[in-house]
């Protein structure tokens, strides 16, 4: 028992037997067929940046805790401080970026630092 009536068995048959596969263009014979090669060092340096990323965001988590503590006591963040904590988001963000190969620029240390501002 099909699930289509005969007739349109018959046609989607047809349909599938008259269109060739248009993905499939044969390399002319002499020429040859170039590869990329597999992005070993970006690879590499992506785990190195994950590395790096994973201890500057608990890092960064230690220093929220200490300006809660400091806006606790003085009842606004110091400025250098936040600054500080500021360009440390920048750098995690920015390894984000290489690893996820949404940016081509290295972060530091084989590029540059984030600016504070």
């Amino acid at each position: 028992m099909s699930l289509f009536p005969p007739r349109a068995l018959g046609r989607l048959k047809e349909i599938a037997m008259s269109q060739p596969d248009a993905t499939y263009e044969p390399q002319p014979s002499g020429q040859e067929v170039q590869t990329r090669s597999f992005p070993w060092e970006r690879l590499f340096l992506s785990i190195m940046y994950a590395v790096i990323a994973w201890f500057a965001f608990w890092g960064l988590m230690v220093l929220a805790v200490v300006m809660w503590v400091l806006v606790a006591v003085n009842r606004e963040p110091h400025e250098q401080f936040r600054r500080f904590v500021a360009v440390g988001a920048k750098y995690v963000g920015q390894c984000l970026g290489y690893i996820l190969l949404i940016s081509n620029d290295k972060p530091f240390p084989l590029g540059p630092f984030p600016p504070a501002e």
